[in-house]
């Protein structure tokens, strides 16, 4: 009768020592999802809470941004244009004269004005030595390292410099707005964005979507598009 009782006795330790046990092992589990999911979680503040860091522009690129502007300026230093007012035939007169030297240009397109203080949009603009950019676009696609330069034309007589470089499929690109004053061309300023979309589509019209790197958030600042 004693060794039953042992035995019953036995039984119920081990029941209890079972049940311990397997409450132990539920707590280091939830104890340890929990801790994965508040390290996840910091991991993720963390990212979200690191300090954006705009592009800068280096010395070598703005030198070679610079120089370009010098060109352009050498080439258009004997046109004469009323710089109060710039009319049709004198942007036709630049979009010629830069398209003869080789230089990928994009003609100025309708403005289209919805309100006083909203941007001014334009139609794709018609672009000179399409091949070059469709050559871009595709060392682009095939994450060959690819630089282009393009000039858009603005209704003042001026530009917008636009070299595009590309490697590994991610482009980046120097906006340099030129002006002329005084019979030179001149630099206003100069930014660097990067290119979240570059699209070609079926009827050579290019897309191309940016954010400039002066914002603290990657959202898309802009499209061009050129009828190529």
């Amino acid at each position: 009768m004693w060794t039953e009782k042992q035995r019953k006795f036995r039984k119920s330790v081990c029941s209890k020592l079972v049940l311990v046990i397997l409450l132990l092992t539920s707590v280091i589990t939830l104890t340890a999802c929990r801790s994965s999911n508040i390290k996840e979680t910091t991991k993720q503040t963390n990212n979200t809470k690191k300090k954006w860091e705009p592009l800068t522009i280096s010395k070598q690129e703005k030198a070679q941004a610079q120089k370009e502007v010098k060109e352009i300026s050498n080439i258009c230093q004997d046109i004469k244009i009323n710089e109060n007012k710039v009319t049709k035939k004198d942007l036709q007169t630049l979009y010629e004269t830069l398209t003869s030297k080789g230089y990928p240009v994009a003609q100025i397109g309708e403005e289209k004005h919805s309100t006083k203080n909203a941007p001014v949009k334009f139609k794709p603009s018609k672009t000179s030595h399409g091949e070059k950019l469709k050559a871009f676009y595709e060392k682009t696609k095939a994450g060959k390292p690819a630089t282009i330069t393009l000039l858009q034309q603005n209704s003042s007589g001026g530009f917008a410099n636009i070299r595009l470089q590309s490697n590994k499929g991610k482009t980046e690109g120097i906006l340099t707005t030129i002006y002329k004053e005084d019979g030179r061309f001149s630099i206003s300023e100069m930014v660097k964005y990067q290119v979240k979309k570059l699209e070609l589509n079926e009827k050579n019209m290019m897309t191309m979507e940016f954010y400039l790197s002066d914002q603290a958030e990657l959202q898309t600042d802009g499209t061009m598009q050129f009828q190529l």
